[in-house]
């Protein structure tokens, strides 16, 4: 005998199958869009915090330019006061002191250093140029720009001072009996072109610590831009030189160099000796 449900109870059972299944399909929307959503927002702030971390690692490398340069004037006072002395006495009167003391003096004197600087940061920010971009973060953009082109301006400026210099002073010791003077260094100082770049020692330096400076200056709006503090840039710096320390001793370099071979002690060569050796004497 065959019963029949009532309409209504078949027509529950569908409406309920078709629920569940619109339940299950909002559950998975909800979960997927969910997922989507952290997903996007976990990588917009793993963005912004690589993004953050290559501004501080650009305004380091600024900073640490600007600091580098400083040491440098800090450096070249002394010789930039000994070229002011020793162009005030007359040469004849220097070469009545001790040889090695007026040496030292005016080799102190015309010593330089160059300047340099790590172009690391300089690749990052170049490659990320796009991403500043597409935030609106022009003045950033134009500022980092300028500062990078200014540090390599200074860079060549200052070091093809310091390669003329140089080969000014190679050419009069490679040619001593070109020029008078009793000794090389003395020699130097009787050349108008050395005492010249003495006297424009002093410029330069000025030159140097107004560049310092300017950098300075620029590298504090970038940071106003960027919104990143002088605070939070010195905490970064101190943390990137920070010494790595491992229990592990470095290397010393005088643990890998050894005595010079000796031929005679070159026994793995013996057949080319012998061979040599045999030459030699069919040719007597």
């Amino acid at each position: 005998m065959k019963i029949e449900l009532p309409q209504n109870i078949e027509l529950k059972k569908h409406t309920g199958f078709w629920k569940q299944i619109g339940m299950i399909i909002i559950g998975t929307t909800i979960s997927l869009v969910l997922t989507i959503g952290t997903s996007v927002m976990l990588e917009r702030k793993e963005r912004a915090s690589d993004r953050r971390l290559s501004a501080l690692m650009v305004m380091g490398t600024i900073e640490d330019f600007a600091n580098g340069i400083d040491q440098i004037v800090e450096n070249q006072r002394r010789c930039d006061s000994l070229c002011a002395w020793l162009l005030s006495v007359p040469v004849d009167e220097l070469e009545l002191m001790p040889k090695e003391t007026l040496m030292d003096l005016v080799y102190d004197a015309v010593s330089n250093s160059f300047v340099s600087f790590d172009k690391a940061a300089e690749n990052i920010f170049s490659n990320n140029l796009e991403t500043w971009k597409n935030l609106g973060n022009f003045q950033f953009i134009n500022n980092v720009g300028d500062c990078f082109t200014r540090m390599h301006n200074i860079e060549d400026y200052w070091n093809n001072r310091v390669k003329e210099e140089e080969k000014l002073f190679d050419d009069i010791s490679g040619h001593p009996e070109q020029y008078p003077g009793k000794y090389i260094c003395t020699k130097w100082l009787r050349n108008t072109n050395v005492r010249q770049a003495m006297v424009m020692k002093h410029n330069w330096l000025c030159w140097l610590h107004y560049q310092a400076e300017l950098m300075r200056y620029t590298n504090k709006q970038n940071m106003s831009v960027i919104g990143i503090s002088e605070k939070e840039l010195k905490k970064f710096m101190e943390e990137y030189h920070k010494e790595i320390v491992i229990e592990e001793q470095a290397p010393v370099s005088d643990d890998f160099y050894t005595p010079t071979l000796k031929p005679e002690d070159l026994y793995t060569l013996d057949v080319y000796k012998k061979q040599l050796d045999s030459l030699k004497a069919s040719q007597e």
